[in-house]
């Protein structure tokens, strides 16, 4: 694809994504769905983002989870190609505000370094990101305007969670590869709030920055690993079957894709009859993109501000609790989400996670047990 056709030009540079851990799954293909390369970091192609790290993850063990921008004369992000580099924009130019962009850039962002103003390619032209036509957040607030969490052109369903009674919308993927699929279209919120730091139980959550508004205003719930799977705290520092955590997931409950430990069909903290989104669903929500950026393809206006939530999943980006640091961190940057599995390596602290910048999605990352993320939930099928 020829990134610009306009004869206003500049030079680009890939934005690279540096993602929070290895792939060290299977590596038989996804019977539900394959992503392409363009729009995933898994960091099994490439070791060297292991040295770039995050506060967010355990010492030990770090690998990055933060977007590293180019400081370059001029920058593109969202896109892995090798597309031909144009001419720079010229100084004698005025602004770059404006200029067409194509269909298939919508979304993408571009750092113009003689202006200092990074755009977004939005309704067919680039738009500065201080443009008003970006969600911002309040400078008179600490909160976000939830007014266009969900896209108001899609129709979602709606499931009561009988523990708590708290209503959540749902939306099914139609499509060849998700059709059997019905995700919350919100982050899991169940369980009464108590202070970053303290030991959960099975129905406790951290609210981002221990303040009750996050949780109640579709933030959703921080869970550490163990709460999130339903099981007691000791297995947050001790293997799954070991002789201090015997509980296990069940990798023969997935009818679809039996025995495969990507696609594991575990309750954990969700309501009965849903279960904790798992890497293989992860894969098949964001299949189907095409040129979008995968993690905007599936973001709430109220994170991008670009598209409008285009499939109804509104992911928003809740940070986490760092539980080495002890403090909330990274919301509106990053959205971490827990999957039925430990991670290989260090199985007895680190669990696995998917995890989205604004920029990139990875299936398969770590962190430590004991920090604190989200949870999204599907119908068992």
């Amino acid at each position: 694809m020829k990134i610009f056709k306009s004869a206003l030009a500049l030079s680009i540079l890939l934005a690279l994504l540096a993602a929070c851990g290895d792939e060290s799954s299977s590596s038989a293909p996804d019977p539900i769905g394959e992503i392409s390369s363009s729009s995933i970091d898994d960091n099994g192609s490439s070791g060297k983002d292991k040295d770039a790290s995050s506060s967010s993850q355990k010492d030990s063990k770090k690998s990055s989870s933060s977007v590293a921008e180019k400081n370059s004369s001029s920058s593109v992000s969202g896109k892995n190609s090798s597309s031909s580099v144009p001419n720079p924009v010229s100084s004698s130019e005025e602004s770059f505000s404006g200029t067409p962009c194509e269909k298939d850039e919508e979304g993408y962002t571009v750092f113009i370094s003689q202006e200092q103003v990074k755009y977004i390619c939005q309704n067919g032209f680039w738009i500065p990101m201080s443009s008003s036509s970006v969600v911002q957040q309040s400078s008179s607030s600490k909160y976000y305007d939830m007014s266009r969490q969900f896209n108001a052109k899609l129709s979602y369903g709606e499931f009561t969670d009988p523990r708590d009674n708290h209503v959540y919308k749902t939306i099914r993927l139609y499509d060849d590869v998700t059709d059997t699929l019905t995700f919350f279209a919100e982050n899991l919120n169940f369980g009464k709030m108590i202070s970053g730091g303290e030991q959960q139980s099975d129905s406790t959550k951290y609210c981002y920055d221990d303040d009750p508004w996050y949780c109640e205003n579709g933030w959703g719930g921080l869970y550490t690993w163990a709460t999130a799977m339903g099981f007691p705290a000791v297995c947050d520092s001790s293997q799954m079957g070991s002789e201090k955590c015997p509980n296990t997931t069940d990798e023969s409950r997935n009818t679809l894709v039996p025995n495969n430990s990507e696609y594991v069909v575990h309750r954990g903290i969700c309501p009965e009859g849903w279960h904790i989104m798992n890497q293989g669903e992860w894969v098949a929500a964001i299949n189907g993109h095409g040129a979008m950026n995968g993690s905007q393809y599936l973001s709430s206006e109220v994170w991008n501000g670009i598209m409008e939530n285009p499939r109804g999943f509104s992911l928003l980006p809740a940070g986490s609790y760092d539980f080495t640091n002890g403090r909330f961190e990274r919301i509106m940057e990053y959205g971490y989400y827990w999957i039925p599995r430990e991670y290989s390596d260090e199985p007895e602290f680190l669990g696995s996670c998917t995890f989205v910048a604004h920029s990139s999605f990875n299936r398969y990352a770590e962190f430590e047990k004991k920090g604190a993320l989200s949870i999204r939930c599907v119908k068992d099928y």
